[in-house]
C-alpha cells in the first residue's frame, strides 16, 4: 500500500481498484525518447552568422522537422547557451514554438520539457498565458509528457541506486525494485500507480499537477457562474478539454481528482467532511463529471470554436521562412529557392500592395500606385503619371515593345487588374510609332487596339473594357506585328524586341497552338522578310506565387524565347524596372536577354528584412508581456 510521507501536501490516491492485488504484467517497458546526438551545424552562409537565440530556435525547428519522434538530445547545447545570454528571450521564443504551429509544436514540447528539468517554477508560473489563450489541450498535454519523463528518470536513478558495488554480491540475483516492476507491466493500474508515486515524491511535478489542476478549476468555476447568468458566449472550452472520468488523459495523470477536489474542497462543502479519505475523492470526482463537466458541454455544444486571440504573427512565418535558408540539415538552397524564400519575406512583411511604401526617387510613383490612386477623388495621378512616363522615356525603358492584356471579369477589382492595367498601358506609352498607344487582347483572335480615351481614367475604363478569352495565340501576333512592319516599312531598329503579356495564366496551358510550332513559322517568316529577330516573350504570371524568373531558349539556334515571371508584388515590379537598360543602346545580337531584365539575389536583398529585426518584432508580442521568471 502508498502512502503519503509527508503531512505537507494533499496525496492523491486513484481509484479503489487500485489497491486490489493484481499480478505483474509480463509485457514490455514502457518506451521512452531515445538520444539523439548532435546534428550538423548550420551550412555555410554568405549571411551573417546566428546570434545564440536564433540558432537556438533553428536548431530545435529543424531537429524536429527531421526527428519528430525523438527527443532533442542535444538541446543543452543549444538551450543554455541562450538562456545564459538572455532567460527571458529564451523562454519568449520557447513560446514562438507553439504559435508556429506544427511540426514546430513538437519542438515546443520538447523545449518545454527541458524547461521543466531546470526552471519547473518559470514553466509552471507562466502557463496562465495557456488559459487566458483557451489552451487547455496543450496543460494536458505537457503534464503527460513531463509525467513520462519524470518516469524515466525516476527510473534510471533508482536503478543506479540499486546497482551494487563491483566486487559485492558477485552472481546472486539483484532483487527488482518497485518501479521496475511497475515498469514491466503496462496495465492501466501499474501506469496509475506510477503516477501517483511521481506526485508524491517529485516536487516539481507535484507543483506542475497543481498549477494545471488549479488554472483548470479556476475556468470550470468561472464558466459555471456564466452559465447561470446565462452569457453562454462568454464560457470557455476548459470542459471541452477537461479529461472525463477514466479518460486515457485522467488514468495516466489523475488529473480529474485534482481538479475535482479544488472545486469542492472537503473544508468548503459540509458533506464532505466526515468521508473516509478514500471516499472523498470518489464522489467528487462524479460531482465534477456530472454537474461541472456535462452541463457545461452541453451549454456550448452548439458553440462555433472561438478562434485564439494570438495567432500567428508575420515575424514569426518570416523567421520560418529565414530558417529555411539556414537549415542545418538538407541540400544547400540554390538561387532560385533564394530568390522565392526572399520574396516571400519581403511580401510578409511589407505593407498593402498599394501604398507608397516603394517609389523610384524624387516622388515618382510606380505604374500601380498611380492607377490605384485614380479611386481617391483628390488624386494627383493624372500630373504623377506623365512624369513617371516622362523620365522613363528619357532613360530609354521599354520603347518599342507591345502589351497584350489579360483582363478577365475575374480581375474585376483586384490589385492584379491594377497591375495588368497600369503595365499594359505604360507599355503602350512608352513605345514608339506605329506601336505607341497601342495594346493587344489576350485572345484567340488578337485584336491590336489603340487606346482610346481623354485622360488617365477613361483610358484605363477602356482597357477594362478589352475582350479576352482563355486562350492566346502568338502565331497571330507574330504575323500582325510583321504585316504591321512590311506595311510601315519599318526598319529592323523600329521592330518590337519585347512581347509582354499580362495574364492570369501559365505559359503551357495558355496557348491556343504549339509555342515552338508557332515560333519557327514566324522565324521563317522574319527571315525571308529581311528581319533577323523574332520578338522576344516576357510572360508575366500574375497569379501564381512569387518565383525567380526563368529564362526559356527558342527552338531557333542563337535566338532567345523569353522570360517567364511569375507572381506580382511592388517590390517585384521595382526590382523589374530597376533592371531595366536603355533600349535605345540595345543590340540585339550581343545582348543577353537574362542581363536585360536583372532580377539578382543582391538587388533582392536590400528589400529583406534584417533577421534580428524579425525576432525583435516576433517576441515584442502583446501576450507575451506577462511573462516572467522564477528560478
Amino acid at each position: 500500500m502508498i502512502s503519503c510521507n509527508s503531512p505537507a501536501f494533499s496525496c492523491l490516491r486513484g481509484p479503489p481498484v487500485l489497491y486490489r492485488p493484481k499480478k505483474p504484467s509480463k509485457e514490455n517497458p514502457i518506451l521512452t525518447y531515445a538520444d539523439l546526438q548532435l546534428g550538423q551545424d548550420l551550412k555555410s552562409s554568405p549571411l551573417p552568422p546566428l546570434n545564440r537565440f536564433l540558432k537556438f530556435f533553428f536548431e530545435v525547428i529543424t531537429h524536429t522537422e527531421t526527428h519528430p519522434s525523438k527527443e532533442l538530445g542535444h538541446l543543452p547545447q543549444v538551450f543554455c547557451p541562450s538562456w545564459k545570454l538572455d532567460p527571458l528571450i529564451t523562454l519568449k521564443l520557447i513560446f514562438c514554438f507553439r504559435i508556429l504551429g506544427q511540426p514546430n509544436k513538437e519542438g515546443f514540447y520538447k523545449a518545454v520539457l527541458f524547461l521543466h528539468k531546470f526552471h519547473p517554477k518559470t514553466l509552471a508560473l507562466n502557463l496562465m498565458i495557456f488559459r487566458d489563450l483557451e489552451w487547455f489541450e496543450d496543460l494536458l498535454e505537457i503534464l503527460n509528457r513531463v509525467l513520462e519523463d519524470s518516469i524515466d528518470t525516476f527510473a534510471t536513478e533508482k536503478r543506479a541506486r540499486d546497482r551494487p558495488q563491483y566486487g559485492r554480491n558477485y552472481g546472486k540475483k539483484k532483487e527488482k525494485t518497485q518501479v521496475e516492476e511497475l515498469l514491466e507491466r503496462t496495465d492501466e493500474l501499474s501506469k496509475t500507480t506510477i503516477a501517483i508515486m511521481r506526485y508524491q515524491n517529485d516536487d516539481a511535478y507535484r507543483y506542475l499537477h497543481d498549477r494545471i489542476s488549479e488554472l483548470f478549476a479556476e475556468s470550470l468555476k468561472s464558466d459555471l457562474s456564466l452559465m447561470e447568468s446565462d452569457e453562454i458566449e462568454k464560457i470557455s472550452y476548459a470542459s471541452k478539454f477537461c479529461p472525463s472520468i477514466d479518460s486515457a488523459y485522467d488514468k495516466a495523470t489523475l488529473i480529474c481528482e485534482n481538479i475535482a477536489k479544488k472545486i469542492f474542497p472537503r473544508c468548503g462543502y459540509a458533506e464532505y467532511r466526515d468521508l473516509k479519505e478514500a471516499d472523498y475523492p470518489c464522489r467528487v470526482r462524479d460531482r465534477l463529471q456530472e454537474h461541472v463537466l456535462i452541463p457545461l458541454r452541453k451549454a456550448i455544444g452548439s458553440q462555433k470554436m472561438k478562434k485564439s486571440s494570438m495567432e500567428t504573427g508575420k515575424a514569426l512565418i518570416a523567421l520560418e521562412t529565414y530558417r529555411k535558408i539556414f537549415r542545418p540539415e538538407g541540400d544547400n538552397v540554390s538561387n532560385l529557392g533564394l530568390f522565392k524564400h526572399y520574396m516571400n519575406m519581403i511580401h510578409i512583411m511589407s505593407p498593402k500592395e498599394n501604398n507608397d511604401m516603394l517609389d523610384f526617387g524624387d516622388g515618382i510613383k510606380l505604374p500601380t500606385q498611380i492607377i490605384a490612386s485614380l479611386l481617391n477623388k483628390e488624386s494627383t495621378a493624372e500630373l504623377e503619371w506623365r512624369r513617371l512616363v516622362q523620365e522613363f522615356s528619357s532613360q530609354g525603358k521599354l520603347l518599342n515593345c507591345v502589351a497584350v492584356c489579360d483582363i478577365s471579369p475575374s480581375m474585376t477589382g483586384t490589385f492584379k487588374e491594377t497591375a495588368c492595367v497600369s503595365m499594359g498601358l505604360l507599355i503602350s506609352e512608352l513605345s514608339g510609332n506605329p506601336w505607341k498607344g497601342r495594346v493587344f487582347s489576350f485572345n484567340e483572335f488578337p485584336n491590336l487596339y489603340n487606346v482610346e480615351g481623354d485622360n488617365l481614367r477613361s483610358k484605363c475604363e477602356f482597357m477594362r473594357q478589352i475582350e479576352c478569352t482563355e486562350k492566346l495565340s502568338f502565331a497571330s501576333i507574330y504575323d500582325q506585328l510583321l504585316q504591321i512592319a512590311i506595311t510601315e516599312k519599318l526598319s529592323k531598329t523600329k521592330m518590337p524586341r519585347m512581347i509582354f503579356v499580362f495574364t492570369y495564366k501559365d505559359f503551357v496551358t495558355s496557348s491556343k497552338n504549339n509555342w515552338v510550332q508557332d515560333y519557327k513559322e514566324a522565324w521563317d517568316n522574319y527571315r525571308n522578310r529581311g528581319y533577323s529577330t523574332v520578338p522576344q516573350i516576357v510572360f508575366w504570371n500574375l497569379k501564381d506565387p512569387i518565383a525567380e524568373p526563368v529564362v526559356f531558349g527558342s527552338p531557333v539556334k542563337n535566338q532567345h524565347g523569353g522570360m517567364i515571371v511569375t507572381g506580382f508584388s511592388n517590390v517585384l515590379l521595382k526590382l523589374f524596372f530597376n533592371g531595366l537598360k536603355d533600349s535605345r543602346t540595345y543590340a540585339a545580337a550581343a545582348a543577353q536577354f537574362r542581363g536585360y531584365y536583372d532580377f539578382d539575389i543582391v538587388s533582392v536583398l536590400k528589400y529583406v528584412p534584417k533577421l534580428e529585426d524579425l525576432m525583435e518584432c516576433a517576441i515584442s508580442r502583446e501576450d507575451f508581456k506577462d511573462l516572467l521568471l522564477f528560478d
